[in-house]
């Protein structure tokens, strides 16, 4: 009896380790279908917040780090080694902003008025299935 107990906790601590050394998910952040930005979740540190301003008059799309939002479009996205959010923004519904925290890549975050697009993916590629949605 002991033995299946000493086996169980062994293969749970197996499961604990493997978890906690997550492969790298890569943050890829589309504009009016350019890539204005591209980065690891491991290597950010701490929080790291860009204001998304789609291009406008003919201009490209522009990407400033930190908030500004004295533009007439914007999206405020901010990324954490938790995960990647976007946490203000000028369009009319906020639906970008009530997609909430995104870890993986079974869903992408996108603000279809202000044509920003964010994915996540990783070396294992996306876990959602046909059952997912």
């Amino acid at each position: 009896m002991s033995a299946i107990l000493v086996l169980t906790l062994f293969v749970s601590v197996i499961f604990i380790i493997k978890d906690n050394g997550r492969n790298d998910a890569y943050i890829t952040v589309r504009s009016c279908g350019e890539v204005v930005w591209t980065g690891s979740l491991t290597g950010i540190q701490g929080e790291t917040v860009l204001t998304v301003i789609p291009s406008s008059g003919g201009g490209k799309p522009m990407v400033i780090e930190g908030i500004d939002t004295s533009y007439e479009h914007y999206n405020v996205i901010s990324i954490t080694p938790d995960g990647v959010r976007v946490t203000e923004s000028d369009c009319k519904n906020r639906i970008c902003i009530h997609q909430g925290l995104m870890t993986s890549g079974d869903l992408p975050i996108a603000c279809l008025p202000n044509k920003l697009l964010i994915t996540v993916s990783s070396d294992e590629g996306n876990t959602a299935d046909a059952y997912t949605y």
